[in-house]
């Protein structure tokens, strides 16, 4: 069986005949679009992971994990395991670079994803591979990281999760979650590179002081790469009833449209609610709030600022969730960014 990380283009022109169930008008708000449904005899999860990224002409790039017994009839590219014959497996995550770097124009798409055998032993690489057209092909850059496997979250297990990339002060960091040190059942560090091709040592960024523990999976708003020397803050709702997150969590910042001294918001989504948590660029333990959108949960949801006919719009990307391999489709939606 080959797997493969799934990628779909949506124009904004032609929206409404790429998906196939009620369609949005063009360029509207909407949620809970479901445009991919998983074959009846996709296995293990059946989808999981969406990501998305906004191209510089300002159509969407979607991918996700994808479980088919064959590839899929149609798609817009796959970007297959060129390096070790195992497949492109879990978690991709897509990056347009911002500026020229690592011999690569601004406007190149990254991929990053974890690589390891179907039967999850073996060894396991988070990779990372460029597209210079759109995503419609992909070379081989580098190995981020290894590990020696099984690719499983039982403690003891040598396995490495989740890339999120980001470009800060020149050079292109990759935090991911890593089970390797037999320290801690699992700790979130970053590598960064200068060049696409050689990673520096690990940095710790959340580390646990009880083996057991696990920080979960990094995700990151404009910030520095220290958040191991500076102490966590609460994250609970307190504009109605107090309410806390749990699990799978996805971050984003954005500037503030109610206030024009360049201050932002932070939102937040959870892997077992629909509402978003927003609160201020000082994450004030008193200062966060609830917004429900009316977008699906999932496991991993993740978000994107976007701009659809020069306004800025928060995009969602949903997955299937775990344990629900019966309704894990493809969904997105579109909304105005909650303040």
């Amino acid at each position: 069986m080959r797997l493969i990380f799934q990628l779909l283009r949506i124009f904004p022109a032609v929206l409404s005949q790429v998906i196939s169930n009620p369609k949005p008008e063009p360029f509207t708000d909407f949620v809970n679009y479901v445009f991919w449904y998983p074959a009846a005899d996709a296995v293990q999860w059946h989808t999981l992971y969406a990501r998305a990224l906004q191209l510089p002409d300002e159509s969407l790039l979607i991918t996700w994990e994808n479980y088919p017994l064959e590839p899929p009839l149609f798609n817009y590219s796959v970007m297959e395991d060129q390096m070790n014959g195992w497949g492109m497996r879990f978690q991709p995550f897509l990056y347009t670079l911002p500026e020229k770097f690592g011999g690569y124009a601004a406007g190149s798409v990254l991929a990053a994803g974890v690589s390891t055998p179907f039967s999850l032993a073996g060894g396991v690489y988070i990779d990372l591979y460029v597209s210079i057209d759109n995503a419609k092909s992909w070379k081989f850059l580098s190995h981020v990281a290894y590990g020696a496997g099984p690719e499983t979250i039982k403690n003891g297990d040598d396995a490495i999760w989740e890339p999120f990339l980001m470009f800060y002060e020149g050079k292109i960091v990759c935090f991911f979650s890593d089970q390797r040190d037999p320290a801690h059942s699992q700790k979130l560090i970053h590598v960064t590179t200068t060049d696409l091709l050689t990673w520096s040592a690990d940095v710790p960024d959340v580390v646990y002081p009880t083996q057991g523990d696990r920080p979960g999976m990094t995700t990151i708003a404009p910030s520095p790469l220290e958040f191991d020397s500076v102490a966590g803050i609460p994250l609970v709702s307190n504009d109605t009833h107090p309410i806390t997150p749990y699990g799978s969590p996805y971050v984003i910042w954005t500037p503030n449209s109610n206030l024009q001294d360049g201050s932002g918001l932070i939102i937040l989504s959870a892997g077992n609610q629909e509402v978003v948590y927003v609160g201020e660029d000082a994450a004030d333990a008193d200062g966060w709030k609830t917004v429900d959108t009316g977008m699906w949960s999932a496991y991993s949801r993740s978000m994107r600022i976007v701009t659809i006919e020069g306004v800025k719009k928060l995009l969602f990307a949903n997955g299937g969730n775990m344990g629900d391999p019966d309704n894990n489709s493809i969904a997105c939606g579109v909304v105005e960014i909650p303040v």
